[in-house]
């Protein structure tokens, strides 16, 4: 089986504390090749734990293809239009709940799912 290389969106209680940590538990299926996170003292955090690359926006994984999957661990108003950007530059996606605001919001992420052909997934 061909391992996933995976970046995630966030390095808060989700993002750090458990996408990071069950991904780590599996090392012969998943690579976290990428951590996004805004804050400073967070990306300091995540130089020093990880070996992966520390962006400070998500649009910085735009175009790259050493990506299997995303996951979106964003602050959770941010969910919805992260997710919907995500697919519509190629990427599989794992969204924290919740995945949007309301329901019209999440129909457009399905659709958006829809018309790129990537799988969206929420972690509840």
């Amino acid at each position: 089986m061909k391992k996933l290389r995976v970046a995630i969106i966030g390095y808060g209680r989700s993002g750090r504390n458990i996408h990071r940590h069950l991904l780590s538990q599996l090392p012969d299926l998943y690579e976290i090749v990428a951590y996004v996170d805004k804050d400073a003292q967070r990306q300091e955090m995540i130089k020093k734990e990880n070996n992966c690359a520390v962006l400070s926006d998500y649009t910085e994984l735009f175009g790259r293809e050493d990506i299997d999957f995303v996951i979106n661990a964003s602050f959770s108003h941010q969910h919805a239009p992260i997710s919907i950007e995500l697919l519509k530059h190629g990427f599989n996606v794992l969204s924290e709940k919740p995945a949007a605001g309301c329901a019209a919001e999440f129909e457009e992420i399905m659709e958006v799912a829809k018309q790129s052909g990537k799988a969206y997934y929420i972690f509840q």
